[in-house]
Order: structure tokens, then sequence, then C-alpha cells
């Protein structure tokens, strides 16, 4: 049985297991659409409030009344267009917010849940609307940029440091990253580690994760590896991975968005011209120590020589006496570990989905990419890049716009310099 022939075997079970989950995602739906959110300002939910669908025609498809979570749910018997109505009443003090609307109009092409939602402020929320100078604005773009930049860097690195010592482009390492942050979900609500205890959340989740990456080392690729299955057969296993990682976070995660109990929408905070959530300048902060110390892990210490001998040559570095299989096995917990804590920081940026780890598989792969594939500092000037690149264009451009102009980057950048922007001998740094 040749190799190709193998790969296409393996493929057909991963996708064979992946289909499993079809049935129980297809039971989840029913036979009806539905239409579901949460009656809430910030973290602040509000019940009693009456929500009611009415059709095309006008004619009323459903009504409920949020329970005590402020979670509402309608059923959509059949597809069409309809329009979401906030009838209320709403709290003193709470009201929608100026130039939004109370309803919202759905189009239904497909039997499935849909959230809903509406933008609602308290009195305290209402500022006097002030614009700053031009200079100010794009200073916080770009520190915006930044942002984005090293948290694309963070969840970026491992996916370098698995190519770089086993020449393997993982197409499952975005649902790494969405599996760090799902899992610290998980945690946070299960354990009640909120608050001040939701650091031991995020620990937690980053051991996972670097358990995640030894069990398919051990468990899957280092195997095949082993079988001597090419890089291209061990590519399309890693592509019937993702599938499979991402539906089974659909049926156990559910399809709606959420958010960290601790998360709670924050006032920004001034640093000089720059005002940011003060959540932002900690994520910031983390991130920006977890690169350093990944680059010194790199360059001063034995695993990390192990590493560069390997990604140059792995033979030679055999022969010189370094455990090549050992080296392997930690970089891929290194790499995994590092995606679940890039996934967590992403997550209190945004939501929380099963859908994470597709949204943001193209900014990792441009950032390796443009960095210079398998080097980690490579992808770590690539995602600072990119992250600069798409939040700073968003000052001249629409914000719909944003990652065409970071790939536009990248392509322009590739032009002058095809192996990336550190691309050069060493791969890891």
């Amino acid at each position: 049985m040749t190799k190709t022939v193998k790969g296409m075997l393996i493929f057909a079970l991963v996708a064979f297991c992946a289909s499993l989950t079809f049935p129980f995602v297809a039971s989840a739906l029913d036979n009806e659409a539905v239409f579901r959110g949460t009656v809430r300002v910030g973290r602040q939910v509000i019940p009693d409030v009456t929500v009611s669908i009415v059709d095309a025609a006008g004619t009323e498809v459903g009504s409920v009344v949020s329970g005590d979570d402020g979670k509402w749910a309608i059923p959509i018997p059949y597809v069409g267009e309809f329009t979401v109505q906030l009838m209320g009443p709403l709290p003193d003090g709470i009201s929608i917010k100026e130039g939004a609307s109370s309803e919202v109009v759905v189009v239904v092409e497909e039997v499935r849940t849909t959230s809903v939602g509406f933008q609602l402020q308290s009195e305290e929320q209402k500022t006097i609307l002030e614009i700053p100078p031009t200079w100010e604005r794009l200073l916080n773009r770009m520190v915006s940029g930044l942002k984005v930049g090293l948290l694309v860097a963070l969840a970026s690195i491992g996916l370098s440091l698995i190519f770089g010592v086993t020449g393997l482009v993982n197409f499952a390492h975005s649902e790494m990253v969405a599996f760090g942050a799902v899992i610290a979900l998980v945690l946070e609500s299960s354990m009640g580690l909120t608050g001040g205890l939701f650091p031991i959340a995020v620990f937690l989740a980053v051991v996972i994760g670097g358990f995640l990456g030894l069990f398919l080392e051990k468990g899957i690729f280092g195997p095949l590896r082993r079988k001597k299955m090419t890089n291209i057969s061990l590519m399309v296993v890693s592509i019937g991975l993702a599938f499979l990682m991402r539906y089974l976070m659909l049926i156990y995660h559910g399809a709606e968005p959420e958010t960290y109990e601790s998360y709670k929408i924050q006032s920004g905070v001034s640093l000089g011209p720059i005002e940011l959530p003060p959540k932002d300048y900690y994520i910031i902060a983390i991130a920006f120590i977890t690169l350093v110390i990944v680059g010194i892990l790199l360059q001063r210490t034995r695993l990390g020589t192990s590493m560069r001998a390997v990604s140059d040559n792995p033979a030679l570095a055999e022969s010189s006496g370094i455990d090549v299989n050992r080296t392997i096995m930690w970089v891929w917990i290194f790499g995994s570990a590092l995606a679940g804590l890039g996934g967590i920081m992403i997550g209190l940026t945004q939501v929380v989905e099963w859908q994470m780890g597709e949204k943001i598989l193209l900014l990792i792969f441009a950032a390796v990419t443009l960095g210079g594939l398998g080097t980690a500092y490579g992808a770590m000037v690539g995602g600072i890049a990119i992250g600069l690149a798409s939040e700073t264009s968003t000052f001249w451009l629409d914000n719909d716009l944003k990652f065409l102009i970071a790939l536009a980057v990248l392509i322009v950048i590739l032009l002058v310099r095809p192996q990336g922007i550190l691309g050069v001998r060493e791969r890891l740094g």
C-alpha cells in the first residue's frame, strides 16, 4: 500500500469520526429555526422584557418574556424575513442607545439558531462625545494594532515551531487556539474561578493545552511520522482533525457566543494620549512578557538549542546526541500551550465561540508566512506587522477592509522578500 493511499485512508477515518458529530448537531437544531438572545446592559441582565417577532406580512410569529437570566428564545417555523421587536418595558435608567433601534430585521434562509441583540445603555454610560485630535486617534489605532499583533504572534509561534522541527503545516493549530479559550471558559463557569481566581482558570487551560499537544504528537502525528508518511499526507490529516475539533467544540460548548464571567464592560483609562480599557493594558503586558520569555528560552536553554539543531539538520542533531523525538514532543507541548494562552487572550478581547479557530486561521498563517516559515521570531514580527497594518488602516478605510489591507501588505512584502522578513538560515531564531 502506497503512502498516498495510507494518507487518504487515515483522512477518511478522521472525516468519518467528524461525520459522527453531525447527528448530534442536527438533533440540537431540530426542524425549526430559533431566534435567541439575552436582554442586558454590559453584564447586567434585564428580566421581564417582552420580545416579539413578526414576519414580512406583519403577522406575529411569536412573543416571549425574558427570564430571570435575561435570556429569551422564539422558534421560527418557516424561512423568510422577520423583524425582532423589543417591546419593553425597560427599567428606569435603561434605554435604547442613541442612533440604534428597538427593531432588528433578520432574514432566515436555513434552519439554524440565530443570536439577536439590542443596543441598550444605562444612564451611567451616557457620555459627551469629544473627538480627540487626529494624531491621538491615529496613535490609539496603532496601539490597538500592537495589541492585535501581539495576540496573533502569541497564537502563531506554536505553528512556526512545529513546522520548523517537523515540516508539518498544521491546519488544526487554529482549533488548538480556540480550544484554550473554550477550556478556560468551561473551567471558569464550572469551578467558579471568577474575578481574582480567573488566573487559575487561565493557568489550568494552558496546562491542558500543553497536554493536548502531547496527545496529538504521541497519539496521532508521531506514529504517522514513524510510518514514513509524507508531510502532504500529514497536512491532510491535520485538516480532518481541525474539522473534528471544531464540531466537538460546537457540541460541548454550543453555538451561542459567550464571554468570560470575569470580563466586564470597562471604561477607558487614559495613559497620556492613549485610552484603552484596563484589561487591554494587561493583555498587552502579558503577551509582550510571554514573547520575551519565549525568546530567552529559545536562545538560552538546552531545549532551545535542541530545537534549532533539529530544525537545521535532524540527522546531524541525532548523531550529536540530541533526542530528536523528545525534542519534537516538547515542541508540540510548548507550541500547543502557547496557542491555548493566545486563545484565552483573544477571547478576552471579543467573544468565545466554536468558530474562533476558523476566523483567525488566515491571520495565523499570514503572520507565519510573512515572518518566515519555521522561525519563532518571524512569527512574532509577522504577527505584529499584520496587527499594525489591519488596525491602523481603519483610520482611513472602512473597518470591513482591515484584513484585506493586512493581506495586501503580506503580498507586497513577499514579492520583495519571498522567504519572509526573518526567513534566514536558522529557522528558530
